[in-house]
């Protein structure tokens, strides 16, 4: 049970019970080529594939209640249409062999029983950028939406310098969009990264990039470190004095301190009063954290909302006081009155305190329960969804009032700036738009 009690209220009780029947099997199966133009529902399935067993394990179940939430509220039915939510777990079981290719095998079928579903209507996923680069390809194919709520690799969406080669159009193999994310992009990030660092007094920066193999799919390139190359343009940009770029950084492989020795010692001789670190929060990514404090115990260091996880934070020993973050993921006071409206609902129907996270699984599915409704008759040929979803319009919701456009990128651009404590706990510095 999700209290710490094994009593509830009856009307408690039969609320989750309500929530718990919106979680159905999987609809009509058979493998579809191109959609389901030609299917005709009464129910359509959405999924939702996120990491509930990783160590950001809380925060993805509650992004999954925020998408119960939503479709609570909606009664689990847009006009006729009966609409059920198959939740996934794209993260590996522990104690496996090979976790890095079991990972990558279970997004990869989680987007392939999605695909094969006649019933689906969209996929709410995947939260890392690693994780949308294996299970995109495979929804666009079939027609799918799909709605991250967390992904924020550029060349999802965008041409830029900054992406890998063919992005994003080798994502997009039969044409249409169909991506969307409810978080701001890398470049928006990056920006909001640079305004911290001018507002801290930073002048002197140096920027590392992480090109390990992401933690899912080996074949493809490291997502995560792509906002060290936007970061470093857009500083230059703004006055700030770039005195090195290192690349070769590999923090799957290297997991101790005394790996980043050399580098560490090379950055210090360029007496940066600064450091960002582009990357995934892997094992060898706080030994990186603590070696650079111990040769530079005056530099601020910068992590990005990538690394803004409570296990790499809590990792960081005397690192931590040294250290400043940057999130699109606010203060729960920060949203409007909506999101305060989603955490009393939250609080009274699973006996917990809410965190921001269920913001994001409310949104993603009340905006898909929106397309639903625009597309009407036709809502359950996924062409005609997409067009009904990429034409919303000004959308109010519980993350705020935002529109998305016609590559998939969210109008909202509002990011908090952070400290962290000697103990590992964020501590809001400034609001940054």
């Amino acid at each position: 049970m999700r209290s710490g009690s094994l009593r509830r209220p009856r009307r408690k009780a039969c609320l989750l019970f309500t929530l718990g029947a919106l979680l159905a099997g999987c609809g009509t199966s058979g493998t579809v080529q191109g959609g389901n133009d030609t299917f005709s529902a009464t129910t359509l399935t959405v999924y939702s594939d996120l990491p509930l067993l990783g160590p950001q394990g809380a925060q993805m179940t509650s992004i999954v209640d925020g998408e119960m939430l939503a479709l609570y509220d909606a009664g689990g039915h847009v006009g006729k249409l009966h609409v059920s939510l198959q939740s996934l777990n794209d993260f590996p079981e522990p104690l496996i062999a090979d976790p890095l290719h079991l990972a990558d095998a279970q997004i990869g079928q989680s987007a392939h029983t999605a695909s094969s579903d006649l019933s689906t209507a969209a996929f709410i996923g995947d939260f890392d950028s690693a994780a949308t680069a294996i299970s995109l390809p495979l929804d666009n194919q079939n027609d799918i939406l799909q709605v991250s709520p967390g992904s924020s690799y550029v060349g999802f969406t965008d041409a830029n310098a900054a992406d890998y080669v063919g992005d994003p159009t080798r994502f997009y193999g039969y044409g249409s969009r169909t991506f969307a994310r409810l978080v701001p992009s890398d470049l928006a990030e990056a920006k909001a990264t640079v305004t911290y660092m001018r507002s801290l007094g930073v002048a002197r920066l140096e920027v590392l990039e992480d090109n390990s193999d992401p933690p899912y799919d080996l074949a493809n390139p490291p997502y995560d470190g792509v906002i060290a190359t936007l970061v470093a343009s857009d500083a230059r940009a703004a006055g700030i004095t770039v005195v090195g770029q290192h690349t070769g950084i590999d923090t799957q492989t290297d997991t101790r301190p005394g790996d980043y020795s050399g580098i560490a010692a090379a950055v210090a001789a360029r007496h940066p009063d600064a450091v960002l670190l582009g990357g995934a929060p892997d094992g060898g990514a706080d030994a990186l954290w603590r070696e650079l404090h111990a040769k530079l115990p005056g530099a601020k260091l910068f992590a990005p909302s990538t690394l803004a996880t409570p296990a790499f934070l809590g990792r960081l020993g005397p690192a931590a006081s040294a250290t400043y973050v940057t999130s699109s993921i606010l203060e729960p006071s920060q949203y409007p009155a909506a999101a305060q409206s989603v955490f009393a609902q939250y609080r009274r129907m699973f006996s917990l305190s809410p965190t921001a996270y269920v913001l994001y699984g409310y949104d993603a599915m009340n905006d898909i329960l929106l397309a639903i409704r625009k597309a009407g008759r036709l809502a359950a040929r996924r062409q005609s969804l997409l067009y009904a979803f990429f034409h919303l319009g000004p959308i109010k919701g519980a993350i705020g009032d935002y529109t998305i456009n016609a590559s998939g990128d969210t109008s909202l651009a509002s990011f908090d700036g952070y400290r962290v404590s000697a103990g590992g706990e964020l501590v809001l510095v400034r609001r940054i738009s």
